[in-house]
């Protein structure tokens, strides 16, 4: 019986190995003289080389529907579905290269390129076959600023698409028949880097995850810095409709659920397929959250700290034109008119903000009027007596908003805190 199970685990895995199959073009690529060059400048320069040459290679594989399998040291290992697409990649490679050498006359990084075409088992890290150790033997075959293809890759090639010159043969490792090589002259090429934008960072799936986390709590920010004040700044304005006031209002009823749920997962796969993104747009969500680390605890520990501030810590600096209206109970109505019995025109839950318009007193209830929309009004009470069986419940609080110097000490540590995660962003190697 424990004989049969290794062999259902070995039918498994090859049924699964055999669907991985397919025809892929690889691509490797390895700098020249790389190994002097970290002998005579060292480990740190040495990675900056290494870094430097892998930013402009990553975009040009991408851009050519290309994969980045791996990096080995200061080579590259690339898999395209269709031979053309990897030829132009490696096109497009020496292009780029040649035009940062002639704008930087410190730069002498040359790359040799080879690719190969064949059955390949393709994985979701990995790729793995016959096919994969060719490439890499053609590769070594070539020279600084050489392109060379074998006979494979050639042959998928659409006739007259690309310069070639025969380069001779050679027999692979391990195997009787020889493979023929041929040339890309690519100076002869057109500019095939013109579409391809330099001034983004790379993103691998560990730096998606940090872009992540940081626009995450950029958004939480905003959502504070709204919810404490933005809200009651904007229901100053009486001109200003209650769907902006109260946005979250749409979080309560299931279609704007279904609506949120569908932008979040829209995002998610926006920042899934995203390749690249601009440095200064990733120090500025470091920068949120930065200001947002800072904010949420310097509030938190002013509001429930013990200690005694100074006087002018809740003087007054900034306070609303007008009274707000803000719902205590877990569910609340609005009324057509001020009495417990006429018609509901709205439901309100906790935390929703309603701008006070008028004040009415009827059934010993005291009524604040409030808009239901751009144009209607309704009557909501601040508190329900008590009745037979039911105990007085406060519906309502009304108060004005204040800004004191409090909150300018605050989102002043918040911009601080701004300040460090934008100066403080790394880019890490690639």
């Amino acid at each position: 019986m424990f004989n049969k199970v290794p062999q259902r685990l070995t039918h498994s895995l090859s049924r699964y190995i055999l669907r991985a199959r397919r025809p892929v073009t690889i691509l490797f690529t390895d700098i020249e003289d790389s190994t002097a060059y970290w002998d005579r400048h060292g480990d740190v320069r040495g990675r900056l080389m290494v870094d430097r040459h892998n930013r402009l290679i990553f975009p040009v594989i991408r851009q050519f529907r290309g994969r980045v399998v791996k990096t080995i040291g200061d080579a590259i290992m690339a898999v395209f579905k269709k031979p053309e697409h990897g030829v132009r990649a490696a096109v497009a490679i020496q292009q780029m290269l040649e035009r940062v050498r002639r704008d930087d006359p410190e730069f002498d990084l040359r790359v040799r390129i080879g690719l190969h075409t064949g059955e390949a088992i393709v994985e979701d890290r990995d790729v793995f076959g016959d096919a994969v150790n060719v490439a890499s033997r053609v590769e070594s075959h070539g020279k600084g600023n050489e392109i060379l293809l074998s006979s494979a890759t050639a042959n998928g090639l659409p006739r007259g698409k690309f310069p070639l010159k025969r380069a001779g043969s050679f027999t692979p490792r391990g195997k009787r028949k020889r493979l023929g090589l041929l040339r890309c002259v690519w100076e002869d090429a057109h500019d095939l880097t013109t579409v391809i934008r330099l001034d983004a960072l790379p993103l691998v799936p560990r730096q998606k995850l940090e872009v992540a986390f940081y626009a995450l709590a950029s958004l939480v920010g905003v959502g504070v810095l709204y919810y404490l004040y933005g809200r009651y700044l904007l229901a100053d304005q009486e001109r200003v409709a209650m769907m902006i006031l109260n946005p979250d209002a749409l979080l309560h009823d299931w279609t704007g659920q279904a609506a949120a749920g569908g932008l979040l997962v829209a995002l998610g796969l926006l920042l899934w397929r995203l390749r690249r993104l601009p440095t200064r747009l990733m120090s500025l969500f470091k920068g949120g959250f930065g200001f947002t680390a800072v904010f949420v605890v310097a509030y938190l520990a002013a509001s429930v700290s013990p200690w005694e501030p100074p006087r002018y810590w809740n003087e007054v600096l900034h306070e609303s034109h007008h009274l707000f209206v803000e719902v205590r109970q877990s569910r609340a109505t609005v009324h057509e008119d001020p009495s417990l019995t006429a018609p509901v025109v709205r439901e309100v839950r906790r935390g929703t903000l309603l701008l006070l318009t008028d004040i009415a007193g009827a059934e010993s209830i005291t009524w604040n009027r409030v808009p239901t929309g751009t144009e209607g009004h309704g009557w909501i009470p601040r508190v329900v007596p008590a009745r037979i069986g039911v105990p007085e419940t406060r519906v309502t609080i009304t108060r004005k908003h204040y800004i004191r110097y409090r909150d300018v000490w605050l989102l002043g540590l918040g911009l601080l805190g701004l300040l460090w995660g934008t100066l403080n962003f790394r880019i890490k190697p690639s």
